[in-house]
């Protein structure tokens, strides 16, 4: 094979591979989890857990975290108690929704996921059950928040329940 023909084939497939490539893009999603205490006459009564089922969920790579003095703040306050925050790392491809990321910690009865979906616009989509359980009125209940937001790169969006709150930033990489 002539050296031309060896050099055009290998550009066909470097070009190939640069655009499947093209589509992906990896982004940092941070999420904080907090109690609310203000007073509010909603009644809650779910009691079992209604969070769309997951059959896989994406690999966690640990995240930058760079919202340290919001949860410090919030905890310093007297109507939020943080109580979870983490950050991972995401793909999120072109036009698609990314895997889910698994929000959980058994200590404090959180548990669901948090996705992202990349088009002309970015999205969170969340979908995240509390459980307190700290008097005799609220034991047993769950508290969902499910929500699909659109987000700005490197904003902080609060995402609202009457008794709990997320506090979500996502940052390209």
């Amino acid at each position: 094979m002539s050296q031309q023909l060896k050099l055009f084939c290998f550009l066909a497939l470097l070009s190939v591979q640069s655009t499947a490539f093209a589509g992906r893009r990896q982004f940092n999603v941070e999420v904080i989890a907090f109690k609310q205490s203000a007073p509010n006459s909603e009644v809650f009564a779910q009691t079992e857990t209604e969070i769309d089922a997951v059959k896989r969920y994406e690999r966690s790579i640990r995240g930058k975290k760079t919202m340290n003095s919001l949860y410090r703040r919030l905890d310093k306050s007297g109507e939020y108690r943080p109580f979870y925050y983490k950050a991972w790392q995401v793909q999120g491809k072109s036009g698609q929704v990314s895997l889910p990321v698994d929000i959980y910690d058994a200590s404090q009865k959180l548990k669901g996921w948090i996705k992202i979906q990349r088009s002309d616009l970015l999205h969170v989509l969340v979908d995240v059950e509390w459980s307190p359980s700290e008097s005799a009125e609220e034991d047993g209940l769950i508290y969902h928040l499910k929500e699909k937001r659109r987000v700005l790169l490197n904003d902080v969006h609060y995402l609202d329940h009457p008794k709990f709150g997320l506090i979500v930033k996502v940052s390209p990489i």
